[in-house]
């Protein structure tokens, strides 16, 4: 086997010693409810208080902080005839086990209420937003006022994990363990602003050679490069005219749009530049079908109803 094949059957130490963490702090910590009726009686100074606030008896409350001294082999509380005190050590460990038990409950309000919320976090790439979910969003707002949308774009292939409720990708399923529903086809072709030739103008394939390219470099597919354009046209690029190069997609559209050459671009994206004659693709050649346009949805999981109903517009829109 090549070195380097198979590397993701190898056990991952980071994941290895995170878990051998965790079996052993299984055997270590206090059961929880232990900690629970330490942080209430704590807080109150008192076992009847945090018994009535927990809604069990004093007797309760006292077998557990006395359950939970046992368990670590410390004395937790000065107990006076009526009333109690936390000893140093039980107030230093009050302290961690409130911010501990805090963080708990905000992780899971996060999670448990975010299903009932107007909010939408919604991942895009940005070609998709700037040309095609931002002209379309007015439509949204008259149909559901009530959404909030943020945003999180990126060409990088975010999952769920950061805060996403939907997603919008461009490529080719699978996407990790996403539900993948198909959009559109981007369709690629030679394009210019309609300033940059006369009106009319019909082009050769050959005749790009005598026109600025816009070049657009970065992790991009092959099949967006002039090269391999010309290749398939069976054309040697070696002697095109000098142009531009750009590393983005937006980039490389706002420099077609501002009449600086050709660019190879097209629907869904530059769709409504083409039908206002802003843009056109005047070379006779047949386009160029690259990957689609996903709506990506988290696997096994309801979605708040903000959400399906983004979900629902964005597939709809498409039909």
């Amino acid at each position: 086997m090549a070195a380097g094949e198979g590397d993701d059957k190898l056990p991952n130490s980071y994941v290895m010693r995170k878990l051998g963490f965790m079996q052993r702090l299984r055997h270590k910590l206090p059961p929880p409810n232990l900690l629970i009726a330490f942080e209430a009686a704590g807080r109150h100074l008192s076992f009847t208080k945090a018994a009535s606030e927990m809604n069990v008896s004093r007797v309760a409350v006292s077998q557990q902080i006395r359950a939970l001294e046992e368990f670590l082999d410390v004395r937790l509380f000065h107990r006076q005839q009526r009333a109690i005190k936390l000893t140093r050590s039980g107030e230093r460990y009050h302290l961690a086990i409130s911010d501990a038990l805090e963080r708990a409950l905000r992780a899971t309000l996060e999670i448990t209420q975010r299903s009932g919320s107007n909010i939408v976090n919604v991942g895009t790439t940005p070609g998709f937003m700037t040309y095609w979910l931002s002209p379309r969003l007015g439509e949204l707002r008259s149909i559901h006022p009530d959404i909030e949308l943020r945003f999180i774009v990126s060409d990088a292939n975010l999952g769920f994990d950061d805060n996403i409720d939907v997603a919008i990708r461009y490529g080719s399923p699978p996407f990790d363990n996403a539900v993948a529903t198909f959009l559109v086809r981007q369709a690629i072709s030679p394009t210019c602003a309609s300033t940059f030739l006369p009106p009319g103008t019909t082009l050769t394939p050959r005749d790009l050679l005598e026109h600025p390219l816009i070049h657009l470099e970065g992790p991009y597919d092959e099949q967006t490069r002039w090269s391999t354009w010309f290749r398939t046209q069976g054309i040697d690029m070696a002697r095109a005219r000098a142009g531009i190069a750009v590393n983005s997609y937006t980039n490389l559209v706002q420099a077609a749009l501002e009449g600086q050459g050709f660019a190879l671009i097209g629907p869904p994206l530059v769709a409504r530049f083409l039908s206002n004659g802003t843009l056109v693709q005047p070379v006779d050649a047949p386009p160029v079908l690259r990957h689609a346009f996903h709506l990506l949805l988290p696997p096994e999981t309801k979605l708040a109803t903000s959400s399906q109903a983004f979900a629902d517009w964005i597939k709809n829109s498409f039909l």
